[in-house]
């Protein structure tokens, strides 16, 4: 019963790591308005500053892969990139007042750990250079697990690294041949054990369900193994088969895949296994040891998402994002290098913009970012009356869907979730946008299941 209610909101739907989606993001025109966005955020709220570097090697093509990669070729191409973006820090990290402090650095791509670590750290030290850093300040990196020895974590921790995500996908050996993914070096529950002995938090290991070649029993089987290694957290994604995006995951329906039924059933499944053994259920994709910050930031009303997954409002701040394909979140305007690598180096190198899009907020697009992450991360969305005004009809539609089940209305200017309603959020916030009103999503956007 509640898979076939579920199914009923199968839809495609952005995953409202921003608002707009970055789809909708504008061209960028000049540098010079590029420049004066983000100079102009260093007078806006949070202070607070979170930078991502992107980087996009990886040693192989992992063929399930959704991120914006590509497969290493030479040590000349990669090191030209990094030139790149030194010059691209250099150039604009003038831009940003060195009076504000750092609370977040985050490495994604790509397969960060994929290069020297020389080059992390010189990042690292570029950024120490010119700003004071929180005395928590969170030092992330993305992980292959096929690329880490233990050698390799010592020294991310004596780098500074604290926070550590293990891209795991799957347990299974035959699911991971048939999506071209290695399995991890160390055992993952060692891997766990290492990585608390280091001093890292917020440990996480990645699951997908979804993915060609999952069974109900081998797919717990994974979700089993997960718990076991006793993670502090643990992102359950739903695999986003997107080949009119991803040409590799084109290669994959050759495999039998589980369809929308299959894939709610294993989400259901795997959630409730989750809850049983100790984690809360913190939102869409993400389940947290009852002690993490993410599950403190949940209970009090202050947890956030972004580009780079759920986090704390504390420590977020403004996001100033470097390299192919970042993307900037600040709370004026979204820019967004552009994806390729070589054009990023060859723009970058020759003095040009490496821009491609831009998105400077208005005041209404900024109470419709703020109302939609507020409803998608905490359950609940009270609204004042100016904010009821700008969302207009996007707050009758929400209130609506209290006859589905979805939501109770708790007031006129308050509504809750219900589980279902929890279950379903990306249909709730999509009531909310204006831009998704009869407009075409199916091959723009993922499913929601």
């Amino acid at each position: 019963m509640m898979i076939d209610t579920l199914l009923r909101y199968d839809t495609n739907a952005p995953r409202y790591t921003s608002y707009p989606p970055a789809n909708l993001f504008r061209p960028a025109e000049t540098k010079q308005e590029i420049e004066a966005l983000w100079r102009a955020s260093n007078n806006l709220y949070p202070q607070n500053l979170s930078f991502y570097f992107h980087i996009p090697f990886c040693t192989k093509r992992c063929l399930f892969c959704g991120c914006t990669s590509e497969v290493m070729q030479d040590a000349s191409a990669r090191d030209l990139y990094f030139e790149s973006l030194y010059s691209e820090m250099a150039e604009k990290l003038l831009w940003i007042s060195d009076k504000r402090p750092v609370t977040q650095v985050h490495f994604g791509g790509g397969t960060p750990t994929s290069v020297p670590f020389e080059i992390l750290d010189t990042i690292l030290h570029k950024l120490r250079a010119r700003f004071p850093f929180a005395e928590n300040a969170e030092i992330a990196i993305e992980c292959n697990p096929s690329s880490i020895t233990e050698e390799r974590l010592r020294t991310l921790a004596l780098m500074g690294f604290n926070r550590i995500s293990y891209g795991i996908q799957d347990f299974n050996p035959e699911v991971l041949e048939i999506i071209g993914r290695d399995p991890s070096l160390l055992p993952v529950n060692e891997l766990v054990k290492l990585s608390r002995e280091l001093h890292f938090s917020g440990i996480n290991l990645d699951l997908i369900y979804g993915l060609p070649g999952q069974t109900e029993a081998n797919f717990y089987d994974s979700v089993q193994k997960a718990v076991e290694a006793a993670p502090d957290r643990i992102a359950l994604f739903s695999y986003a088969h997107v080949p009119w995006l991803k040409e590799n995951q084109k290669l994959l329906e050759k495999y039998p895949m589980p369809n929308a039924r299959e894939k709610m059933t294993f989400f259901l499944e795997a959630r409730k296994r989750f809850i049983e053994a100790g984690f809360v259920d913190v939102g869409m994709d993400h389940f947290v040891k009852p002690t993490d910050s993410l599950a403190i930031a949940l209970q009090e009303g202050v947890l956030h998402r972004n580009f780079q997954g759920y986090c704390t409002r504390k420590t977020t701040g403004q996001v100033y994002g470097f390299g192919s394909s970042a993307i900037s979140q600040l709370d004026n305007a979204y820019t967004q290098n552009i994806h390729d690598s070589a054009h990023y180096t060859e723009l970058q190198l020759s003095g040009k913009m490496t821009e491609i899009r831009c998105h400077p907020l208005d005041e209404k697009q900024k109470v419709l970012r703020d109302t939609i992450e507020r409803l998608m991360c905490n359950r609940l969305l009270r609204v004042d009356e100016r904010e009821k005004e700008i969302l207009g009809a996007g707050w009758e539609r929400l209130l609506a869907l209290e006859s589905k089940g979805l939501l109770v209305k708790v007031s006129d200017d308050e509504i809750r979730t219900t589980e279902l309603g929890t279950l379903v959020i990306r249909y709730l916030a999509m009531q909310l946008d204006p831009l998704m009103q009869n407009c075409k999503t199916e091959g723009v956007f993922s499913k929601t299941i």
